[in-house]
């Protein structure tokens, strides 16, 4: 019920639940509730629909819509105080599917104890167990040829860990764009104390692993929450998705305690309309988002709300509080030319080679550019000297922070010392990445190691600036505000140097491109070096936290925000602490599990 939908017959159709945002979490929603005909579900977007767009559905070319303004919010942080002033780009997908349509599709999980962790907070139900139920419900995992297997050393995919009938389909790349490297890459880590994990979807994060990417591998076509959940249910009667619309505020039912939603208010084009729901309203706006949308319908921290006359509702100071994110580094080196990269892809003739495979199902276009990335524990990267120091610095911040964060700090100190937990991530990317201020040449090939932190100690935060639904929000990730995580940094940018330079992989280097040699060869250059690139890998949670109210929580278990009747959040704000994963295969399964919760199953 979606082609030609006018905001008059959506505004004037009785809604059982109406969610805000049609994205990764919000289409799962929409698909699992109007599975039962008696419903009717109403989805409102702010972004468009194209389902013939090469740059979503094409798996190699992900990552070219960041900075689109159709497909991207296109989003800044504040300047940041600890990042020499830069404002930092914030990428979210704008449109059906949200982030999901313009993602590398990597999809993996965190280990097992960090779902577990969740539960731990005081989340009842949030543990590993049940994230594997409905990781497994969401996903349809494709096998592996075998001659690909032997080559690239991969497994089949074991059922205990994998879903073979849910929507979104996942597969290992039908292209390994490293080829030889692979090898180079494997053997390295090795020799630095990191083994080769077969399979990091079985709880166990630690290792160099090959990431599953959302892609269909009977087409070469990326699998995302638009053609997963939504295309192959946009035939029901009762499903109404209407895009191009931003919603300004949620409806309340006036003295009503606690606070009953009875609809929304949207704009499209130059007009306001009100469309009602019956049962809920459910915000699946994203971390960046959803707070705002919370706060211009008047729940949220007083003070800020009355800075621009908001009537407070629900003064629920947590909303837009306990921002996380992971941060990484580009690290730059030319390697042997015998090698190949996606460097070649800028060569006369090659766009059109690559396409020319691709119509057959093969090259690069075929798969994610990296998937090959490497999850170390803290003291594979840092002496036990700096274990020391950043636990004294840890522990200083933790006494200092309010209850519930402490509780949060103190799960994070079990994780630094823990061997099976990941501390560090390191994403090779088989070429020049052009974010380190530097050049490439020509005709030479690259590898580029984006460095990450995965647990970070700083605590952001995400705003109302205005009252006006169509400005951005206030987005501070406060990246470095604590010393420790530009420590913990500074020595997983190190450990990425020194892959370089041990063998087998030094072998076949031939100049370090970023940082400079110069750079490297003081801890206080590298540290400005990484304040002048670091950049977010776009992960971004815990501005809506599913947590007890008096520990900074917004919502309870069942994803009901304090104080509210029958408003719930569903997306990726929900996670009250960071993972040590990409975040695409979380949301899902949260949003599949929150589907179960608001029918009652």
């Amino acid at each position: 019920m979606t082609a030609n939908l006018t905001a008059e017959a959506f505004a004037s159709t009785a809604f059982d639940y109406i969610i805000i945002g049609g994205g990764t979490a919000g289409l799962v929603l929409a698909a699992r509730l109007s599975e039962d005909p008696k419903v009717q579900v109403g989805v409102i977007e702010a972004g468009e629909w194209d389902p013939n767009v090469p740059e979503i559905n094409i798996p190699g070319l992900g990552g070219m819509l960041i900075g689109n303004p159709k497909w991207d919010w296109g989003f800044a942080s504040v300047p940041q105080r600890h990042v020499n002033g830069r404002q930092m780009p914030q990428t979210r997908g704008k449109g059906l599917g949200g982030s999901s349509l313009m993602n590398l599709t990597n999809i993996d999980r965190a280990s097992a104890h960090e779902y577990d962790a969740i539960e731990a907070l005081g989340n009842p139900g949030w543990n590993w167990n049940q994230f594997l139920k409905y990781f497994k419900k969401s996903e349809t995992t494709h096998a592996i040829d075998p001659d690909h297997a032997a080559k690239y050393s991969l497994v089949q995919p074991d059922p205990r860990w994998h879903g073979d009938s849910g929507p979104v389909a996942k597969s290992y790349p039908l292209h390994f764009v490293c080829g030889r490297l692979q090898e180079y890459l494997v053997r390295t880590h090795e020799n630095l104390g990191v083994p080769l994990n077969p399979d990091s979807n079985d709880g166990n994060k630690v290792g160099l692993s090959r990431l599953f990417t959302t892609v269909d591998s009977t087409t070469a076509t990326r699998s995302y929450a638009t053609t997963a959940y939504f295309a192959p249910n946009a035939h029901r009667k009762n499903l109404f998705v209407i895009t191009g619309s931003t919603v300004s505020k949620i409806i309340f039912q006036p003295g009503s305690s606690p606070l009953l939603a009875t609809g929304v208010e949207f704009l499209k084009g130059d007009k306001t309309y009100h469309a009602s729901s019956k049962k809920e309203v459910i915000v699946s706006g994203g971390s960046y988002q959803s707070p705002q949308i919370l706060e211009l319908s008047g729940i949220g921290n007083r003070d800020i709300l009355s800075k621009y006359g908001i009537e407070t509702f629900v003064d629920l100071p947590a909303v837009g509080e306990n921002f996380q994110d992971h941060i990484y580094v580009p690290i730059i080196y030319e390697i042997d030319p015998q090698f190949d990269t996606l460097d070649a892809a800028r060569e006369p003739g090659a766009p059109a080679r690559m396409q020319e495979l691709y119509m057959t199902k093969q090259g690069p276009l075929t798969s994610s550019p990296a998937f090959t990335f490497s999850f170390v524990p803290a003291r594979t990267f840092l002496t036990d000297e700096q274990q020391e120091k950043w636990t004294s610095g840890a522990r200083a911040v933790m006494e200092k922070a309010a209850p519930g964060l402490k509780k949060q700090y103190a799960t994070q100190l079990k994780y630094f010392h823990d061997p099976s937990s990941a501390e560090g991530e390191l994403m090779p990317f088989p070429g020049f990445l052009p974010w380190a201020g530097v050049e490439s040449k020509p005709n030479a090939r690259y590898v580029s190691i984006c460095s990450a932190f995965l647990h970070p100690l700083s605590r952001g935060s995400v705003h109302i600036a205005s009252a006006d639904p169509t400005a951005p929000p206030a987005i501070d990730p406060d990246y470095f505000s604590k010393q420790e995580d530009l420590d913990v940094l500074l020595a997983i940018v190190k450990f990425t140097i020194k892959f370089f330079e041990t063998s087998p992989f030094s072998d076949i280097v031939r100049s370090q491109v970023a940082p400079s040699p110069d750079i490297t060869a003081s801890d206080e250059a590298l540290l400005e070096y990484i304040k002048n690139t670091c950049i977010c890998v776009f992960h971004p949670v815990g501005t809506v936290s599913m947590l007890p109210k008096e520990d900074g929580g917004v919502v309870d278990p069942e994803l009901r925000v304090y104080g509210t009747a029958n408003v719930r959040v569903v997306d990726a704000s929900i996670i009250p602490l960071q993972i040590a994963a990409h975040s695409q295969a979380t949301v899902y399964a949260l949003a599949e599990k929150a589907a179960d919760i608001i029918r009652g199953l």
